[in-house]
């Protein structure tokens, strides 16, 4: 996770964090670099270019110091501008200045590759970037130490087995090596331009648009290398030159990003319009970051978005955490693209802004957290209950009621053997145990039909309707099971409805009606009777109708008088 107060107004002004202290030493290597071209008869041309590019790969990591997360590229930035001017050692008279810059001569480009595929926070986004760094690295510094051992040239301090032969089987196995890296470089910079949006494109896509057009003549120069085995010194001093373009790429990414900017008038304006947009939808457009999301934080320390649900901050650097205060305490926290990060003045006018309107939204977001607990735990209470319902139902059905069939049983089997006046008391007792297990089982059917939970809703429905003492029509089928809580609020709905329709409906039939559609079950109970019911605070449906909440389900009635009544339940079923 990054995490960030998006202050950059305080640096601690050393040489490793401030580019800005380095420029008198690159200026003056340039100077020294620039002398000793002239005294080896270089060509001012080439002199120019080496100056020009390793000037500019400063005054672009100057450009970026306002960026903390760029603080890594800065370094390779720089980096490369000494390891350009190292490799011109080679135009000094001294053999062993000339072996450093021979051995130098392609540490530059290895750092710039390193550089545009790792840009802007200097870490390589995928496992193709890192083999074609250390790829380039191998090539750039290997294959040169390799190449002074058996450079033949009288020059080379370190020529042990000088080989005409060798030296040229090197060269051009750096130059192919050379070729298969500039492609890989532009595979890559091609696949990550089409990902870019909002600040990340206005602050990186100039950078690596500018990258991929110095490929060209940089491969024209390593082809001239392997075909020669020495290279065409004009066709290098062309992929130089071209090379300016990665400096003045960063510095067209930084331009578009100020020019990208808005007002913080503007801002205010946007943060504070009402309309359909939540305020996350609002400061995703300020910022122009599409993926932006809004925490807000609660005073146990959790957070929350805007519908109350638990959010878990990032712990990952593809996303980063801004924290947002009102008065002083951290009120909310912006996870969002990286990339803002890059445009600090602007996140700072949100950060500002955004205090008047974010507190009213911070409560709001409480209270609905506060909803939807008390809706979760409505939820396991009514799941609870029916656990409590099943297990009695089960010791009803396997407990009492076996052991007084058992002995309704033993009491008819005593009655057939006994004599005199016996078998009518014990046939009167069989009869008061089998009217004892009838009201036994009609009570464990009120608890937890064991029709439901062994045939399903339909099964059980269709028992209910037989079991009224009027015509009760069931329509409809909802396919497969449902979960248990909903088939089990479903039929206490059903039941519920036709005992008040038998006992104050004074109907002459009645209908159920069971759909399942888009994840919803529909069930709407109908009769023809006197109309005028109502949900009274103690009955019975009014107990439905929490238990029908607690599933987020919605329960209508409809009874206007002399026009029968209409019980609308829709409870959703996940599927």
């Amino acid at each position: 996770m990054t995490s960030s107060t998006v202050v950059a107004s305080s640096h601690t002004r050393t040489a490793l964090r401030d580019p800005v202290l380095v420029l008198p030493f690159v200026v003056a290597a340039g100077l020294g670099i620039g002398w000793l071209g002239s005294d080896a008869k270089v060509s001012g041309t080439r002199v120019a270019v080496d100056l020009a590019l390793a000037w500019a790969l400063v005054g672009a990591s100057l450009l970026a110091l306002g960026r903390a997360r760029w603080r890594r590229s800065r370094f390779l930035l720089i980096a490369s501008a000494f390891a350009l001017l190292a490799a011109d050692l080679r135009w000094a008279r001294a053999d062993s200045l000339w072996t450093l810059g021979f051995l130098l001569e392609l540490l530059w480009l290895a750092l710039l590759v390193h550089f545009v595929l790792t840009f802007p926070d200097g870490r390589a986004r995928s496992n193709p970037a890192r083999v074609v760094i250390a790829g380039t690295y191998a090539a750039a510094l290997g294959g040169l130490v390799v190449g002074a051992l058996v450079d033949p040239r009288p020059r080379d301090v370190l020529g042990v087995a000088a080989s005409e032969r060798l030296t040229g089987a090197v060269d051009r196995t750096e130059g192919i090596l050379g070729i298969a890296i500039a492609v890989a470089v532009v595979l890559l910079v091609a696949r990550r331009l089409p990902l870019l949006q909002g600040a990340a494109r206005r602050a990186q896509a100039p950078l690596l648009a500018a990258a991929a057009l110095t490929v060209p003549t940089t491969l024209l120069w390593l082809v001239s290398v392997t075909v020669t085995g020495e290279g065409s010194p004009t066709l290098e001093t062309i992929a130089r030159g071209v090379g300016l373009l990665v400096p003045l790429g960063l510095v067209a990414g930084v331009t578009w990003s100020r020019m990208g900017r808005s007002e913080a008038s503007e801002l205010v304006v946007e943060l504070q319009t009402e309309g359909a947009a939540s305020l996350g939808e609002r400061l995703a457009r300020a910022l122009g970051d599409p993926t932006l999301e809004l925490a807000y934080r609660l005073d146990d320390g959790r957070y929350v978005d805007a519908t109350g649900q638990p959010v878990e901050l990032p712990q990952h650097p593809s996303r980063a955490v801004t924290p947002l205060t009102a008065r002083g305490e951290e009120v909310a926290a912006l996870v969002h693209d990286p990339a803002l990060l890059d445009e600090p003045a602007v996140v700072e006018s949100v950060r500002a802004t955004v205090g008047l309107v974010l507190e009213n939204e911070r409560l709001a977001a409480e209270v609905r957290s506060q909803l939807a607990e008390v809706r979760a735990s409505r939820a396991r209470i009514v799941a609870a209950t029916d656990a409590e319902r099943r297990r009695i139902e089960r010791n009803l059905h396997d407990g009492a009621q076996q052991r007084l069939v058992t002995l309704s049983i033993a009491l008819g089997l005593e009655a057939s053997r006994a004599h005199g006046a016996k078998p009518d008391v014990l046939s009167r007792a069989q009869d008061e145990v089998e009217e004892a297990i009838a009201e036994l089982r009609e009570l464990a059917r009120g608890i937890h039909p064991t029709l439901l939970r062994e045939e399903g809703l339909e099964a059980a429905v269709e028992a209910l309707a037989r079991r009224t003492p009027l015509p009760v029509i069931v329509e409809g089928s909802i396919g497969d099971r449902l979960p248990d809580a909903v088939e089990l609020a479903a039929y206490f709905l059903v039941s519920e409805a036709l005992t008040n329709v038998v006992k104050h409906a004074s109907a002459s039939e009645a209908t159920v009606r069971l759909a399942r559609e888009a994840g919803t079950l529909r069930v709407i109970v109908t009769d023809d009777g006197v109309g005028g019911a109502r949900l009274a605070a103690d009955s019975g449906l009014a107990g439905l109708r929490d238990r029908l909440e607690a599933l987020d389900a919605q329960l209508l009635v409809e009874s206007k008088p002399r026009h029968g009544t209409s019980i609308n339940a829709e409870i959703p079923c996940g599927s």
